[in-house]
Formats: C-alpha cells, structure tokens, sequence
C-alpha cells in the first residue's frame, strides 16, 4: 500500500490556516560562502602542512650565494699609505696601481747603501792588478828581446867558428848567454801568468769586489722590498672596497681593499648532508633571486664539507652544523642588476619523480638543451 503525505503546507507555502504569509526569499548565495570558507579553513593548514612536509622531497632547495671568488689585498709590511689612485667601485685593469705604501726604515736604509756603494773604489784592487800586469808584459817583451839579440850573435859567431876565425872558448860563452836570455824569458812569461791569474783572483774573490757584490745583494733586496709597497692590479676586475686612505698608518698583513676579478661569477649553495648523492658533477639546477627571475647553472666541483656559512645566509641562532659546499656555474648571461657580489639566492634541483627515488636526470638534460640551443639571453 502507497500512502503519500500531501499537507496544504506543501502546496500553499505562503498561507497558514487561510491566510497569507509574506515570507522573505531566501539567500542562497550566503550560504555557499560560507561553506567555502569552512572548508579553505580546514583545507589551508592541512595543505600547508603537507607542503612543508614534503617540499624536500619534491623540491631539492639549499641557499646559495653569488660570488666571483674575491681578492682581498693586505700589506706587506708596517708602512704608511702614501697614495689611493683608484676609488671603491672603479673598473681596474691588470697592472693598474690600487695602493701606495712607504716604509721610511726602508728608505733609510736605501740610501745609506748608495752611500756607501759611491764610496768604494770603481776597479777596486784592479788598478795594482793592471800595473803589475803591465811591469812583467814588459819583462817578457826585454827577454824577448834580449833572446833575439843572443841567438843573432850566436848565429854569427857559428858562422865564424866554421871558418876557424873564432876560438871555441868564446862561443861557448856566446851559447851560454842565450841560455840565460831563454831563461829571463821563462821566468817574465811566468810572472806574467802569475800576475794575470792575480788579478782574475781579485776580481772573483776580491776583499773590495766581494763588498761590493754584499752591497749590491743588500740593496736588490731592499728594491724588491719596496717594489711590494707599491700594489697594483693583478687582473681586470673591480675595486669593491677600500678601507685605508692617504696617511694612514697598516700593519703588516692589515686589509687594505678587495678586488673582484672580471671573470664569470660562481654560485656557491649550501646543501645537507643527507643530499651527498643528489649534487652531482654535470647536474643542472635552478638558481632563483629574490625578486623573482630565474636561471639555469650546472654543478662544476664536488662538493665539499663544511661548518661556515657566509655571513648573508648565517642566521643568529645558527650553529657550526656540516653542510655541502656546492660550486655551481651559470649557464646564461646574469645581467648587471644580479651581478652583484655577495647577493643571496636560492638553488633548486627540481625532479617531477622525485617521490620514487629518480631524480630526473634525463628531463634535466633535455631543458638543458634547450637553453643552450636557445642561445644566451
């Protein structure tokens, strides 16, 4: 049996008892709304959550910081700056003079070896040397002379002996004095030997010679010296810093500015631990500044353990806790408004497979192609 409850109410919604009820419409929007706003409150957090849950996961991310490897200048010695040609912010070419310090010790102590460098003797022992030298060349050139005179009358009186015009007696003694002409010979050539290789000695190893060279030794030393105070550039870059100016009084090892060499930057991120099999060589990632734009870079260097975060990314309550020092280059042009040293940034190793255990090389290979064949932006 079918029974149907069929009230008047039903029917007839705007009448009770006969008569008429002038009922409001109803707002069946209000009520959508609200039930949307129910469900985004329970819905949000729980999203959130799962985000923040599982964003390692999905996301490979680590800060990382823009540098170009700095040069930071120190002084050689205690001295004094003299000069500052180029200011905080000036493009420096190689060999562009950044600094000049003076010594006065140093100074000093040029002068006084100059001093005393003017006051030896030019040829030193020399002078006595070439004397000597010339007395005995001139002993050898009288024996020699000597010689040639005894050996022509010796020859005559031969001649005269076979003829029986000269007794035996007196050629005997003729014989006897070119003996002695052959022996005054010797004995000049030999002084003159001896006072040759005198005088090499003197030069060599000389008293006044070997002064000399412990001078001019010294006083190379003290050039090389004060060569170092003058500081130039040792490649194109930039002069970021300065922090002395003329006047002032550095120590020996005090920081006088810092360089930032012309070459490509580097990207330097910092990444856990837990990450040692993630950050491969040849890897490309995602670096994203802070306003926004994004580009791609490839992992150039093993990465490296260590306890020091640069002081952008340290918070202040960060400890010495390991992490993975990355080096990453960027594989598009960064233009001059996020080529600044120092800037914080943050990399990213995205992989849509990430959940199963593969980190997507392949696709990473793929945009990276792309991007390349894309040409340098």
């Amino acid at each position: 049996m079918d029974i149907r409850f069929d009230p008047e109410k039903s029917r007839r919604p705007d009448q009770q008892d006969g008569l008429k009820v002038p009922y409001a419409k109803a707002r069946r929007g209000g009520g959508r709304w609200r039930w949307f706003g129910l469900m985004a409150l329970v819905l949000v957090p729980i999203v959130a959550f799962s985000w923040y849950a599982l964003r390692d996961r999905v996301l490979l991310v680590a800060p990382a910081v823009l540098t170009h490897e700095p040069l930071v200048i120190t002084s050689p010695r205690d001295a004094r700056v003299t000069e500052v040609p180029q200011r905080a912010g000036n493009k420096v070419s190689v060999d562009m003079r950044l600094f000049e310090l003076e010594d006065p010790a140093l100074t000093a102590e040029r002068h006084a070896l100059e001093d005393i460098l003017s006051t030896l003797p030019p040829q030193g022992a020399q002078e006595q040397s070439e004397s000597l030298i010339e007395t005995a060349q001139r002993r050898v050139a009288n024996a020699q002379s000597s010689l040639t005179f005894q050996s022509g009358v010796a020859d005559k009186f031969e001649a005269f002996r076979r003829q029986g015009e000269v007794p035996l007696t007196d050629l005997a003694s003729i014989h006897v004095a070119r003996s002695n002409a052959r022996d005054q010979l010797s004995e000049a050539e030999e002084n003159l030997l001896l006072q040759q290789r005198e005088k090499l000695r003197a030069e060599l190893v000389g008293p006044i010679v070997q002064r000399r060279q412990n001078l001019t030794r010294e006083l190379a030393q003290l050039e090389a010296m004060i060569h170092e105070l003058r500081i130039d550039a040792s490649q194109d870059g930039l002069l970021a810093k300065t922090y002395v100016q003329v006047g002032q009084r550095v120590s020996a090892g005090d920081p006088l500015g810092v360089l930032v060499p012309a070459n490509s930057p580097e990207f330097h991120a910092y990444f856990s631990p837990k990450y040692v099999g993630k950050v491969a060589v040849g890897r490309v990632a995602e670096a994203h500044f802070a306003d926004g734009r994004s580009i791609l870079a490839r992992i150039v260097a093993p990465p490296e353990l260590t306890q020091k975060l640069p002081s952008q990314l340290a918070g202040p309550f960060d400890g010495h806790q390991a992490m993975l020092e990355v080096r990453l280059k960027p594989l598009e042009k960064i233009d001059v408004q996020h080529d600044v040293e120092g800037l914080p940034l943050e990399i990213r190793l995205r992989s849509p497979s990430a959940l199963w255990g593969n980190w997507g090389e392949e696709g990473e290979t793929h945009r990276e192609n792309d991007a390349v064949a894309g040409g340098v932006k």
